[in-house]
């Protein structure tokens, strides 16, 4: 990966993340992710593989135990040569390297169960903007499966299967196998 892009990023001096407390919040959380969700469609513009994993309620989302249990591990595994991507409200898609280097910019609250139908609308058509013509790969559970599912189709493999217990099980197997 290029990290060269964190430097060409800066967050507005303005910005505060947003708190979501209702379904009528949604739009404007999304809204207030302009700034990267421009930086972030110009980015993507020339790459081709990605590598996706879900945001976690846990802030920064890079400590959250299941990232560091699972979808890390997954990350590893099978996202080489793959930009990795966080699937997120309202931020749409987060470079995973941001999540170390802007992380206050990434400590918004927004609780899934609150997207409301106009802002999922909204998200959706972003996905479908910052994924159109890639070559998609991800580890995730149903909802943000469902997601990726509705701006892209089902065209793109998915890693998750089974619930929540299995996947730990299967990412410590799976990170025993690399370690031989």
């Amino acid at each position: 990966m290029d990290d060269t892009c964190v430097f060409k990023l800066s967050v507005p001096k303005q910005f505060r993340p947003p708190q979501v407390s209702n379904e009528n919040q949604g739009v404007a959380a999304f809204c207030a992710y302009d700034w990267y969700f421009r930086w972030m469609k110009e980015y993507l513009g020339d790459k081709t593989k990605v590598f996706l994993v879900p945001c976690a309620a846990t802030k920064p989302i890079h400590t959250s135990p299941l990232h560091r249990r699972v979808y890390q591990k997954y990350a590893s595994a099978y996202g080489k040569n793959r930009i990795l991507l966080v699937v997120s409200e309202p931020v749409v898609l987060i470079n995973y390297q941001h999540l170390y280097n802007l992380e206050g910019s990434f400590f918004y609250e927004f609780p899934p169960k609150l997207l409301g139908k106009t802002a999922r609308v909204l998200f959706i058509e972003r996905l479908r903007e910052l994924l159109e013509e890639k070559n998609i790969a991800g580890c995730l559970p149903h909802h943000h499966a469902t997601l990726i599912n509705d701006a892209i189709g089902t065209e793109w493999i998915n890693y998750w299967s089974g619930d929540l217990y299995s996947m730990i099980k299967k990412a410590s197997a799976l990170n025993a196998k690399m370690s031989r």
